[in-house]
């Protein structure tokens, strides 16, 4: 093969290698040791705000639109040369030409030569901004939607039925946690505050245990109401929550008690008939 043929062929090699560059999808650009440019696909040209990729040859990232972040890429090139293992898929900020500022999902390998020696770094990104966009505001509704499914839930385990413009009725059913006694509290004020209701009824008969917590947090819950000139109706008292009840020297004074739910309403509406 000629001389001719020879450089031909390598011309095209040469061509053909930046045709492929420019074709990825990925930005590409590669350096040496002194972090000199060396050369850039099409697509990095353009982010440096150059006419072609040749014209990166010989510049530093000082002289490109994203100076404010040149300490920091050059800082990650010296670590991939020094250290001869490769950074893949990390995230960085570049500043753009219109104030804007982007975010990168960058990776970037020690540049060898035929003998195995480290010659620079070549580096890869990719503008990930809009898909962290996106990420932000999946997560953003999916935090809403679980407030709101909390507060679904809250509302359900809390629940205030008006029985007559008087009163209230609050079935507790299951288990019940310093959180809940809390809610528990908090709704019956509301409730009674905003219904104006004389007489709240609490019914545990689906509270399965009544322990110290619970039986203070009902004992509050009836002095609190009372402070607001309301009464409250303790219904569903089973025979063995009495005995705890009892054995704790809970003191009911004050709050009125039944045996079930049936009853307490008959009791709390009779007042008013």
């Amino acid at each position: 093969m000629s001389t001719l043929d020879l450089t031909s062929m390598r011309t095209l090699t040469v061509s053909m290698f930046q045709l492929v560059l420019d074709h990825l999808p990925q930005t590409v650009f590669w350096k040496d040791r002194e972090l000199l440019y060396l050369g850039c696909n099409e697509r990095f040209a353009r982010d440096a705000l150059l006419a072609s990729p040749a014209d990166v040859v010989g510049k530093t990232d000082y002289d490109m639109p994203w100076v404010a972040q040149a300490d920091l890429y050059r800082a990650d090139d010296w670590q991939v040369i020094a250290s001869g293992k490769a950074r893949l898929n990390y995230e960085e900020p570049q500043s753009r030409p219109d104030g804007t500022t982007i975010v990168l999902q960058t990776s970037k390998i020690p540049l060898l030569d035929s003998t195995g020696q480290i010659v620079g770094v070549l580096g890869m990104y990719e503008d990930i901004t809009e898909r962290k966009r996106i990420e932000a505001e999946r997560a953003l509704l999916q935090e809403q939607v679980i407030r709101a499914q909390q507060a679904a839930l809250a509302e359900l385990s809390t629940p205030l039925i008006p029985i007559s413009s008087d009163v209230v009725v609050m079935p507790l059913i299951g288990t019940m946690d310093s959180q809940r006694a809390q809610r528990v509290l908090t709704t019956l004020l509301d409730g009674v505050a905003t219904s104006h209701a004389r007489v709240a009824i609490l019914d545990i008969t689906g509270v399965a245990v009544v322990d110290t917590q619970i039986a203070n947090a009902l004992v509050r819950a009836a002095q609190a109401v009372k402070l607001l000139g309301a009464q409250v109706v303790l219904t569903g008292i089973r025979p063995e929550v009495a005995q705890t009840l009892v054995g704790l020297g809970v003191d009911l004074t004050g709050m009125v008690t039944r045996g079930t739910l049936q009853s307490g309403i008959a009791y709390a509406v009779g007042r008013f008939a």
